[in-house]
């Protein structure tokens, strides 16, 4: 079964008291909430507590207000080169160059071999302080199989990231995927490109799910099915409702079977994220690295009281193939790392986002078969 859903619909704002209207109360819990209740239960909660009672019964329910402004991100002045350097054996390096990018029109190469910033000696201390701040920077580089050193000009401007990219290291056969969120589509050019990296020589993955917020769980499994290593479900959005249910499952062996992965979570991972690296650590014995997920995995909807409030609550929940509820718990990390890092990872488009960064060091060891 195949169904795409993205639930978090939030229309309403800022949470208000007042007598509720019963019977559309009534009716929006019988038509929709995850689990079953009584009729006369939800009326004395409702004449007793108001609408806090609610809350006795679903810890999300909540009633709203006037609809919720979206928030556009303004315009940023120098953001981002559109580089990401880090460290290996050789030195500073450069890992990403993003197409489009300040950085690309420099003429910037994945791998490239950073020597100097702006004339100083190239060192993650120097990266640090001459990639983050500034409106631009000069790098000298180094590129295998050139003729020597050459300079590149790079300026910092109104770029980002996009939510998901990958590069990859030849040196230790090692993949890199960023999954920021997974929208509607999104698992077909991530699953290419995959194969593309495969094609090169990888064997060793890292999937980093920092910060992912979640988004279409059908998307979710897609990229699951590629990694299970027989058939079977990899995922399921379970509620009482059939419009709202829907059970993932691989027909059988997938193509990246077999790939050594570990998957870098945080407290930001939530979620279609946080069940899809349960999910994969249950199908694949993929390795989680970093901070314990977010335990928000319960799909909430907004429906309109008719009085110019809403009331959302949850309709569903994402499970593993295990069926653990991982509501309020989250996933485990395997390997505990970054917890002292301060910040979110990837809350901006920073050229040193990966550099000293100890979850992303310890995927690595663990992906090229070294222990963390």
């Amino acid at each position: 079964m195949r169904k795409s859903y993205l639930l978090l619909l939030l229309p309403f704002a800022a949470a208000c008291s007042g007598k509720l209207p019963e019977q559309e109360v009534l009716k929006i819990f019988s038509r929709h909430s995850y689990e079953e209740h009584s009729p006369q239960r939800l009326s004395g909660l409702l004449k007793e507590k108001g609408a806090g009672g609610l809350r006795d019964l679903d810890r999300r329910a909540l009633v709203l207000k006037a609809r919720r402004p979206v928030k556009a991100r303004g315009p940023g002045i120098s953001v981002c080169s559109g580089l990401l350097v880090g460290l290996r054996p050789d030195g500073l390096c450069i890992l990403k160059v993003f197409k489009d990018s300040p950085g690309a029109a420099a003429g910037l190469r994945d791998g490239d071999r950073v020597l100097e910033l702006d004339g100083e000696p190239a060192s993650p201390d120097a990266a640090l302080r001459r990639l983050s701040g500034s409106a631009g920077f000069t790098l000298k580089v180094g590129r295998p199989g050139a003729a020597g050193p050459f300079e590149a000009k790079v300026s910092r401007e109104d770029f980002f990231f996009p939510p998901n990219f990958g590069f990859y290291d030849r040196r230790t056969r090692t993949a890199f995927l960023r999954l920021g969120l997974f929208f509607e589509g999104s698992a077909a050019p991530v699953l290419d490109g995959l194969d593309a990296m495969r094609r090169l020589g990888a064997a060793n993955l890292i999937l980093d799910l920092r910060d992912n917020p979640g988004g279409v769980p059908a998307e979710a499994a897609e990229m699951l099915k590629a990694f299970a290593p027989k058939a079977g479900r990899v995922l399921e959005v379970r509620s009482r409702h059939k419009g709202y249910s829907a059970l993932y499952e691989a027909a059988g062996k997938g193509r990246f079977a077999g790939l050594r992965t570990a998957v870098l979570v945080n407290s930001g991972t939530s979620m279609a994220a946080e069940v899809f690296a349960r999910s994969l650590k249950e199908i694949s014995g993929t390795v989680l690295v970093g901070e314990t997920t977010a335990g928000s995995v319960s799909l909430v909807r907004a429906f309109s009281l008719g009085d110019g409030r809403g009331l959302e609550l949850t309709v569903a929940k994402l499970f593993p193939p295990s069926g653990l509820d991982m509501e309020g718990k989250g996933a485990e990390p395997d390997l505990k790392a970054g917890g002292k890092i301060p910040g979110r990872v990837w809350d901006d488009s920073r050229e040193t986002a990966l550099l000293g960064d100890e979850a992303y060091a310890a995927a690595g060891l663990f992906a090229a078969g070294k222990a963390p």
